[in-house]
């Protein structure tokens, strides 16, 4: 029987957001979990498929703080006025963009201009030194392969049980876990717009006779991805190839060449991505492919005398804007279809929700999420965060989610993002995505135990499962930091908790997550950190 008053100790912790440049707003992505879709000032839900935005406002991620604090109790506070809300679809102007997730509204355009962020503001996470960037020898991969190793971290490979469990052998070891493949499927631009989705496009060039097959050359030695030359007839609710394109050069431009190169093809008057813009509007589809055949010649010149995989080697944190890159392109191509299947939940406790990227990117660097470290996810949903992980961090990223949809579109995302990041020549961290209750999976209990980062968004679970979730983290380790979205030591606001089993055992703080940080809110929310003591 659960009595008394918990004893974990809690503190608020108010996280300004940095101001942002006049006339720019901010970026946000979003993620899976269990949240509540609500009506917000953020307006309806936007554009699933447009790409990241520029993100204007510089890091200040909280200096860690010292636990050794009394409870203090929680109050609801309103989103940061310096924050501006996005307008409506109906109040947005030209030259901006919309969001390409579920729930969170951003500006539109037809062509975006950026998404990058400005140098000096590009938030990265602290540098780990012990992660390697780039991969290596990437043409003696299916060799490693076949030895259960693959650019430093294990390989997994399925062998489907007649359960239906994948059953997974790492390195000999078999463990039961819906794994994915280390090699991935890659969804080419091309694919979007073709087959049965052909008919929701028009041409991007009206005077040609044909719509021309585009190919992108990315900073790796694989083979470019191929696009079409069209426009969606709706580009408040379609995937386009052009911005595709464009968003993906403008990283590549940012991040992967000599700051002399970069500063060049970024040219708001002749750089590539002007060059290309200018020769749409011209209805030129010659000057756009002469174009964009030669900044494809540029990266395998740069890739063939060794500037790229230099730059890559002297790289130890994944720059923000890459990362949402990368997660937009996998979560625009599996998950941004089947948007409006999520929103179908039989009951509160699977409603759907997620937590944007740089709400994320906040929680890995409190929580100093490296390499070396496990994340653990309980209620991945389409497995977001998981990716964001093994990317970012290149932590071993474990997510467990039981909606079946959601966690068929995780597996399939996971598989995607694997295949691309072999284009932007990135390693990821193991990732592990299983079909299941996270109360009733053996795997994630041993998890459990080695994890050093858990996160939970509780933000509509019961007393029930709140207790019980507490009960399974008296097995965590000591140090490992418990991400909440309610705070498991929240007296009267989220019941009783049994005082025995966790009595001096955790230290909690409380932190505001700033404006557009989840997708069923555009007001900031609360959110927790509780560290487990001893």
């Amino acid at each position: 029987m659960f009595v008394g008053k918990p004893k974990i100790k809690t503190r608020t912790v108010i996280v300004k957001k940095a101001a942002t440049a006049p006339g720019i707003p901010s970026s946000a992505h979003t993620r899976p979990g269990n949240g509540v879709r609500t009506n917000s000032a953020s307006g309806p839900p936007a554009n699933r498929y447009q790409s990241t935005p520029l993100a204007q406002t510089k890091a200040r991620d909280p200096a860690r703080k010292s636990l050794s604090v009394s409870r203090v109790e929680s109050r609801k506070r309103k989103g940061t006025p310096m924050t501006p809300q996005w307008a409506s679809s109906d109040d947005s102007s030209d030259g901006e963009e919309q969001d390409d997730r579920l729930g969170v509204k951003r500006p539109k355009t037809r062509l975006a201009s950026s998404s990058m962020e400005p140098m000096n503001l590009n938030r990265t996470l602290e540098p780990d030194l012990r992660r390697r960037i780039r991969i290596q020898e990437p043409h003696t991969n299916e060799a490693k392969q076949a030895n259960g190793t693959s650019n430093g971290t294990p390989t997994t490979t399925l062998k489907e049980t007649p359960n239906g469990i994948s059953e997974a052998k790492q390195n000999g070891v078999s463990r039961e876990k819906k794994a994915v493949s280390q090699k991935g499927r890659l969804i080419h631009g091309l694919d979007m717009s073709s087959g049965a989705g052909a008919k929701d496009y028009k041409p991007a060039f009206p005077n040609s006779t044909d719509n021309a097959i585009l190919e992108l050359q990315y900073p790796s030695p694989s083979r470019p991805e191929k696009f079409e030359a069209v426009d969606p007839l709706d580009f408040s609710e379609g995937y386009s190839p052009l911005n595709d394109i464009y968003f993906s050069i403008e990283e590549i431009i940012q991040h992967y060449l000599p700051e002399d190169i970069s500063i060049k093809l970024s040219s708001d008057t002749e750089g590539t991505v002007r060059l290309l813009k200018r020769a749409v509007t011209k209805d030129s589809p010659g000057d756009f492919q002469i174009e964009l055949a030669k900044f494809n010649q540029l990266i395998k010149d740069r890739l063939s005398d060794g500037t790229i995989p230099r730059i890559l080697d002297s790289m130890h944190a994944i720059p923000l804007s890459l990362v949402k890159r990368l997660t937009a392109q996998s979560y625009n191509r599996i998950v941004s279809p089947h948007a409006h299947r999520l929103r179908k939940v039989k009951g509160k406790e699977t409603t759907y929700g997620e937590l944007l990227t740089p709400f994320v990117h906040k929680i890995f660097a409190q929580t100093g999420l490296k390499s070396s470290h496990v994340f653990v996810d309980l209620g991945s949903g389409v497995g977001n965060v998981v990716l964001q992980s093994a990317l970012q961090t290149g932590a071993e990223s474990w997510g467990i989610e039981k909606m079946d949809l959601a966690a068929s579109l995780g597996s399939k995302q996971a598989s995607e993002l694997q295949a691309r990041a072999r284009l932007w020549n990135i390693t990821l961290g193991d990732m592990q995505l299983i079909h299941g209750d996270f109360l009733d999976t053996p795997a994630i209990d041993a998890v459990l135990r080695r994890a050093d980062v858990v996160l939970v968004n509780n933000k509509v679970f019961g007393e029930k499962l709140n207790n019980l979730l507490l009960q399974k983290f008296l097995d965590l380790k000591e140090g490992c930091k418990v991400v909440s979205l309610e705070s498991f030591g929240g007296g009267a606001k989220q019941g009783v908790r049994n005082e025995q089993s966790i009595a001096g055992l955790f230290e909690e703080e409380r932190f505001e997550s700033g404006t557009n940080s989840v997708s069923w809110a555009g007001e900031s929310v609360e959110y927790f950190i509780a560290t487990k003591a001893r």
